[in-house]
């Protein structure tokens, strides 16, 4: 597989463990993307075509922000929505999005059409800003799982917005927040979805926030037999595979499960990734900050101490 390395951009290590075979990157950006040199890329508009008229005007002010970074816009393979791919069932072994998801008002529609065009075990590659990325998120609001839930109801659209900035941003996420629809998908059976890695901050700029899921077929595991399973499995202490298979299922349906969270950490570690180790021990300890036993493994594993993310900390400051 072979990956574009242009100035100032370099191979995001989850990239090159998932993004392998047919797939798509919805609004790639010349200036910072990680997708294959075969990948495809879909937008909104090539200057040429359009979704929407006002499309067109976007495209023209992306490629004058491209012009900024002294490169030319990304070729757009094919014009279309995000929620309306131009692709076949089952035809796509990923989708990547980069710094997109925020621009998409419905995003279970989204999910649920990305799971249409997947194969069984296709990826969903997400990267989202982190709420201070950019500086009009940083006072705003962070969107909750119930407005997720609206908008789906709602079945929102670019045009149900005209008072916002056209395709602007639409949500300001944490990574939990995702995590929290990912369970609602799970739960209400809109689909199925298993989670396959994550990363509090995005390996590539350094800004965002990533979650990596697939597509699994039929409805998710019973909860209980999953940790009957897990719990067994770790216990056992032969099979870190199956112990992190496990975890990566509950998560899928309860992400607030701090213990399995370290249980996914050990087993990472056994199986040599000190990385996802270290990014799982970084949920339980969001889950569980005064847990002394967590600080300590997260020491362990990483020579520091944890620090809580801000965004999460300002998100919860307004809470009270």
């Amino acid at each position: 597989m072979s990956f574009s390395h242009e100035k100032k951009i370099h191979v995001m290590r989850l990239a090159q463990i998932y993004l392998k075979g047919i797939g798509a990157e919805l609004g790639r950006a010349s200036h910072n993307h990680f997708s294959p040199q075969d990948c495809v890329n879909v937008a909104p508009s090539d200057g040429i075509d359009f979704v929407h008229p006002r499309d067109l005007d976007d495209f023209r002010h992306y490629s004058q922000e491209q012009a900024g970074y002294g490169i030319a816009p990304a070729r757009v393979d094919h014009v279309a929505d995000a929620a309306a791919l131009p692709f076949g069932d089952a035809s796509l072994d990923y989708i990547v999005t980069s710094h997109v998801l925020e621009h998409i008002p419905d995003v279970i529609s989204a999910w649920q059409e990305w799971e249409r065009v997947l194969k069984p075990g296709g990826i969903n590659f997400m990267v989202v800003p982190k709420r201070d990325a950019e500086a009009t998120d940083q006072t705003r609001a962070i969107t909750q799982l119930d407005d997720l839930v609206a908008a789906y109801e709602r079945r929102d659209t670019v045009l149900s917005f005209p008072e916002l900035p056209w395709r602007g941003h639409y949500h300001v996420f944490t990574l939990q927040v995702l995590l929290a629809a990912l369970n609602w998908y799970n739960q209400n059976e809109m689909g199925h979805w298993q989670l396959e890695a994550l990363e509090e901050t995005d390996g590539q700029i350094g800004n965002g926030h990533t979650l990596v899921l697939s597509r699994q077929d039929g409805a998710p595991p019973a909860l209980a037999a999953v940790l009957d399973d897990l719990v067994g499995a770790f216990n056992d202490g032969q099979d870190w595979d199956r112990v992190q298979w496990r975890a990566r299922q509950a998560l899928s349906q309860n992400f607030r499960l701090h213990e399995v969270w370290l249980l996914l950490s050990i087993a990472e570690e056994k199986r040599l990734d000190i990385t996802a180790a270290r990014e799982a021990m970084s949920q339980a300890l969001i889950l569980q900050p005064a847990n002394t036993n967590y600080h300590a493994r997260y020491r362990e594993l990483t020579g520091q101490a944890f620090s809580y993310p801000i965004s999460l900390i300002d998100y919860l400051a307004r809470s009270l």
